[in-house]
């Protein structure tokens, strides 16, 4: 497992879904057959839970002191008032973080590259052990801010005490979840964030095709579809965002090490879901934080 994450870069290492009731969303999540870690909470007023794969998570987050919203870094940056205007224009995708192993290394390759950037953000959190015992966590955040289309922003995330996060006792769904594979978006033009895209990975990562775009990196793809596209790839759900969202993100696809214990345990719970032509299960956005899931087989 660590072999595989050194060799993470820049890969999607978690996207955030933003929320305004916390306990709502975990309930959700829960019920989809997700494991939910301790809450732990962010110097800027805002509060998280996990839900821990091999190689990356999901991020639950919200808002627990709205006074302190507005701490920034030294570039006037306050992730806090992003977490809580992003909400305000949709819960659900507000940003991705992708992984990184040494930010400032990180931060020059997007400034010699010309990336859109707002400088790093150094943390400390407190973090709470399976055991009960607590450590602080150190963390360096690179904000690739996207200032014209801030739905569509991502960040890097260099933790320093990496044992901290990636948790075994964590790893363990109900679903059989076992990583993020695909995190989607939908825009009017899709071919208007290319620059952003091959900016931080390269031109070669990114193929369009009859305007849909696809980004590899090293653990997982970005896709961004029109609304037209959307309606059709996402066939049997509603797309949860309307034309005054656009360009937002809209879907998180995770693997499972068994379709079938997905299944069972979603139809324990009561959760609509569609079955789709492609052998996964997906699931409408209103039972995750405005959010499509995407349960998919693991194909190793």
């Amino acid at each position: 497992m660590n072999n595989k994450r050194a060799e993470n870069h820049l890969g999607i290492d978690h996207p955030l879904v933003a929320v305004r009731d916390m306990d709502k969303a975990c309930e959700d999540f829960a019920r989809l057959g997700f494991f939910i870690n301790p809450r732990h909470h962010h110097p800027w007023g805002t509060d998280n839970h996990l839900l821990m794969f091999p190689e990356n998570f999901i991020e639950v987050i919200s808002i627990y002191d709205h006074s302190k919203l507005d701490l920034t870094n030294e570039k006037g940056f306050a992730f806090g008032r992003f977490i809580s205007n992003s909400i305000e224009r949709k819960e659900g995708i507000s940003l991705v973080a992708l992984h990184s192993k040494d930010a400032r290394a990180d931060h020059a390759l997007m400034e010699t590259r010309g990336v859109e950037n707002m400088g790093i953000v150094e943390f400390r959190r407190v973090a709470h052990r399976p055991d009960g015992t607590e450590e602080e966590a150190v963390v360096s955040l690179v904000m690739l801010i996207n200032s014209d289309a801030p739905s569509v922003s991502h960040f890097f995330c260099h933790q320093h005490k990496p044992h901290l996060v990636w948790v075994e006792d964590w790893m363990t769904h109900p679903n059989g979840a076992n990583g993020i594979t695909c995190v989607s978006y939908v825009a009017r033009e899709p071919a208007s964030l290319a620059a952003r895209f091959s900016g931080i990975y390269g031109p070669q990562a990114v193929t369009r095709e009859d305007g849909y775009m696809k980004v590899q990196t090293d653990r997982g793809i970005f896709e961004v579809l029109t609304p037209e596209q959307a309606t059709i790839r996402f066939r049997g759900v509603d797309v949860p965002v309307s034309d005054d969202q656009l360009p937002g993100g809209v879907a998180i696809r995770v693997s499972t090490a068994s379709l079938q214990q997905a299944s069972d345990y979603l139809d324990a719970g009561g959760v609509e879901y569609i079955r789709t032509d492609d052998g996964g299960l997906r699931i409408p956005a209103h039972y995750a934080g405005n959010t499509i899931i995407e349960i998919y087989p693991d194909c190793g």
